[in-house]
């Protein structure tokens, strides 16, 4: 099996284990709405957000899921309705705005990045293998396209620093503001790339069946990362369908070969 032309990956949860940056960041925008002590959260609730993390779609709903948990709503409910009660439900509660919270978030960020680099780093890196591989295959000629929801000044950021030297306008963050589909389609139309030639690595399975419903982009190849933020029945659920493939962290770093369609 050849490989693509143009390899389009999210980021968070496929590239780098964000998560405990995450929220971290996330309970520091908390102190701004309720009384909370230190820097970071406690063991106990940083555990319970790693488990809940693959709920998440958005930065601005990191948050959300801090303020969910200290609401004491039980994980079996976050897990079933976070996307359609819970984040209404604190988001009223708290007077704010997903635009709000998004800046909120951002800028916790950037007073991290001010305050130490280093600091900042301590709690994300990319998953074993993967600046290697990612080298490789920049190497070896398949353009390579990260198209995700985070700010992309911090992807593109945290990329440099691991030694993927890539240009940041092939780092597209949540400033292109259109659903992952359409920025397949505007990459192709950019690129020249046939969407036969475009392979597409995401960890969220509702973002994959998103592309698979639309019929022009049928011939684009979908990937599961499975070694990211997937729910519990995602993987099993990819692997029934035929046009969504399951790959492992192990796969994706080998050759293209090893990756199975």
């Amino acid at each position: 099996m050849t490989g693509p032309r143009l390899l389009a990956l999210d980021f968070d949860g496929v590239i780098c284990d964000t998560v405990h940056e995450g929220c971290r960041s996330a309970w520091q925008v908390c102190r701004e709405f309720v009384k909370l002590d230190g820097d970071a959260p406690p063991p106990e609730l940083a555990a319970v957000f790693v488990r809940l993390r693959p709920v998440l779609e958005s930065g601005w709903e990191f948050p959300v899921l801090v303020l969910a948990i200290l609401e004491g709503i039980p994980e079996t409910t976050i897990f079933q309705r976070f996307q359609t009660e819970c984040r209404q439900r604190i988001l009223a509660k708290y007077r704010v705005t997903p635009k709000e919270l998004g800046a909120r978030f951002d800028a916790v960020r950037d007073r991290a990045i001010a305050k130490s680099l280093d600091g900042w780093l301590a709690d994300q890196g990319l998953y074993p293998g993967m600046a290697e591989r990612l080298q490789a295959i920049l190497r070896g000629g398949t353009e390579l396209y990260v198209i995700t929801t985070k700010e992309g000044r911090f992807a593109h950021k945290l990329l440099e620093i691991h030694g993927v030297t890539m240009p940041a306008a092939q780092v597209w963050g949540k400033e292109r503001a259109q659903p992952k589909a359409e920025l397949l389609r505007v990459v192709a139309r950019e690129r020249s790339v046939g969407y036969r030639d475009i392979w597409f690595v995401e960890d969220r399975l509702k973002t994959l069946q998103s592309v698979e419903r639309e019929s022009d982009l049928a011939e684009v190849g979908l990937f599961l990362a499975t070694w990211g933020y997937v729910m519990p029945t995602d993987t099993d659920e990819a692997a029934r369908d035929p046009r969504i493939a399951p790959l492992a962290l192990e796969q994706f770093c080998r050759d293209f070969s090893a990756w199975r369609r």
